[in-house]
């Protein structure tokens, strides 16, 4: 019995399911080189292809996946709905992955690849060497959403972190701040270390000295360190990268008798639904979530639609400052 898979072949050629089909069935619509790529690793691993695999050019499953790191931040439900009502436009169902357990990242990654869906819209956190390496040959589509691809693989749809982390703080220095404090997670991700990298650099051009505050992102925890931050610690300014964090790291220094804004403003770094609910309302870099995952699916649709191989590229969405009352 043949055990080699023509999903063998397109993670073995780096290409998708569709390509080693078209190479089987209409090669002359294949690049030569990636044609000659293809057909040395079929006689090398000597696979004979079935009917199934020669039908694989025509028959989609319009079945797309969406890989997510949690589903209990109010962000990530946001974005899965703009996601959603964009498929629904171009005919396409959704299937969702929760990635939530780094030690098993390959497990979940080869149980989406099995799903046979056309493609995939990728949310992740963590932005390493080893995240590349492990969808690297991943035979269909990928979209990373909101977080910028760093190599010429992988297409994205997201803002520049790094630039709104700058122009916030840059504003919020020019209004004469100067202990300006950033809250970021305890733990280390790609996206938010960004926003950092922003802050940091617009606090150093003014000559003030940068000071972040790990949090760890649990409600509980955070509300007793941040008491504790704030019983030896007057900043101005509080940057946080989550809403959550912004408006725990505000409740807890209302409780202890610190008037906002007049004392300390608070801005976060995501305008979700929570930072209207908040008191005071939180002012926030709003990230267009919705519409994020909206040119995400847009965007995985033509690479889907393709009938050469596409050249993935980012896609900047701008983002606005939301002035609410946390801040003068």
């Amino acid at each position: 019995m043949n055990q080699i898979k023509i999903y063998d072949i397109a993670g073995s050629a780096g290409v998708s399911l569709a390509t080693v089909s078209r190479v089987l069935n209409h090669p002359e619509k294949v690049k030569k080189v990636t044609r000659e790529k293809v057909l040395r690793i079929i006689k090398e691993k000597g696979y004979k292809p079935n009917a199934n695999a020669r039908g694989l050019a025509s028959r989609k499953s319009t079945t797309i996946a969406i890989v997510v790191p949690t589903l209990t931040r109010a962000s990530i439900s946001e974005m899965i709905q703009g996601i959603e009502n964009s498929a629904k436009k171009f005919g396409y169902t959704v299937r969702l992955f929760v990635n939530d357990d780094l030690e098993n990242e390959q497990e979940t990654w080869r149980e989406v690849v099995a799903s046979s869906v056309d493609g995939i819209l990728f949310m992740c956190d963590e932005m390493s060497d080893s995240t590349y390496e492990l969808i690297a040959y991943t035979p269909v589509p990928v979209i990373f959403v909101n977080a910028l691809s760093k190599n010429q693989t992988f297409g994205s749809v997201g803002i520049d972190n790094e630039k709104c982390a700058y122009d916030v703080t840059k504003q919020m220095i020019d209004k004469g701040n100067k202990k300006i404090v950033f809250i970021t997670t305890a733990h280390t991700y790609t996206v938010n270390e960004a926003k950092v990298k922003g802050y940091e650099k617009a606090m150093k051009q003014a000559g003030l000295e940068p000071e972040l505050l790990g949090s760890v992102g649990v409600i509980e925890n955070n509300e007793t360190q941040f008491e504790e931050y704030l019983q030896t610690h007057r900043p101005e300014v509080v940057l946080a990268a989550r809403d959550s964090m912004a408006i725990s790291f505000m409740n807890v220094a209302v409780k202890m008798g610190i008037k906002v804004p007049d004392e300390l403003q608070v801005i976060g770094f995501q305008n979700t639904r929570y930072a209207q609910l908040s008191n005071p309302k939180l002012t926030c870099v709003d990230v267009p979530i919705y519409e994020i995952g909206n040119q995400a699916m847009e965007k995985l649709t033509e690479l889907m639609k393709e009938d050469v191989e596409a050249k993935p590229t980012n896609t900047v969405v701008d983002y606005q400052i939301i002035w609410r009352d946390s801040t003068k």
